[in-house]
Parts: structure tokens; sequence; C-alpha cells
């Protein structure tokens, strides 16, 4: 049995909860507001995707799977690169290029500088984790032998960090 001071100070609250619903709607909302962390509203469960987490390769890169124009293809990430670079035969493979078509962009490479394309892709996806009109470049043969994700696209995502030999990227 709950003490006589539980139902003094009970019951005229519960009264007014069902009398006047509305006027604890208010009242919960900052209550629960102010329990939880400030973050965006969360999406609807069918649209969400969960953070995705990237293992180190054993020479300590960070691989991925991805996805532009209806093609697959693998990507490494590189924080270091400004701007997502595609070797030219994916770019191919991508329609971003065509062979003969006049190189617009100077790049500064781990191994010098080498003249690029600049196209956007329409749409990148990485592991699940799609990005809308991403910027890239695409170097010519032998200038790159991987296709890097660069800041191009990473800056888009609402976080990626690095932690316990993993890489976790959230959209």
């Amino acid at each position: 049995m709950l003490p006589k001071a539980f139902y003094v100070l009970m019951l005229p609250i519960g009264l007014v909860a069902v009398a006047k619903p509305e006027a604890y709607s208010g009242l919960f909302t900052k209550a629960s507001s102010s329990q939880q962390p400030a973050v965006a509203p969360a999406r609807a469960s069918s649209s969400a995707v969960s953070p995705k987490r990237l293992i180190a390769s054993r020479d300590g890169h960070f691989r991925a799977r991805a996805r532009a124009e209806g093609r697959d293809f693998d990507v490494m990430v590189d924080t270091g690169a400004t701007i997502v670079a595609l070797t030219w035969q994916t770019g191919l493979d991508l329609n971003l290029v065509r062979p003969g078509q006049p190189m617009d962009a100077v790049m500064q490479t781990a191994n010098g500088r080498v003249l690029g394309k600049r196209v956007t892709i329409t749409r990148l996806e990485v592991e699940g984790l799609s990005v809308a009109s991403v910027p890239a470049v695409v170097l010519p043969q032998q200038a790159l032998t991987t296709n890097l994700l660069g800041m191009s696209y990473l800056s888009r995502l609402r976080r990626f960090e690095f932690a316990q030999n993993a890489l976790i990227l959230e959209q």
C-alpha cells in the first residue's frame, strides 16, 4: 500500500491530466528534451541508415565498395585528398570522361603535378551511405592506381571518425 501523501499529491494531478491532457503535453515535451542531447530529429526507420564501420586492412588503409552511375567499384579512404579522385578506367566505366577529352584541373599528388578532368558524380554511394552531386576528378592513365575517397564525399557525411583500428562513417 502506498503512503497517504502519495495519494494526496497524485490525485489532483491525475484528475487534471484526465480533464485537460493538453496541459501536460508541453510539460512532457520539455522534460523529454531536457534529458536527451540536442540532435537532429530522428529519421523514419525506413530511411535511416546505421553507421558503417570499415576495418583497416593489413597495410593500415580503409577500403570500401562504392557505387555510382549504376556501377560498382573499389575506393580507398584518403582524408588527405581534397576531392574524390578516380582512375582513368573508372572514369570511363562511369561515363564521366571520353578518350581525347581535354584535362582541365591541375592536381598535386604524392607523385607530383598531374592534369585531371573535373567531373561531378550525380550520386556516390559508399557502403550504403549516399551523397548527391559529389565533385571529383578523373586522372589520366598510370597517374593513379586506386580510386580515392576524398573529402568532397567525406565532409558531406554527418561524421566520420577513427576508433580502434576502424573508420566509422555516419550519414
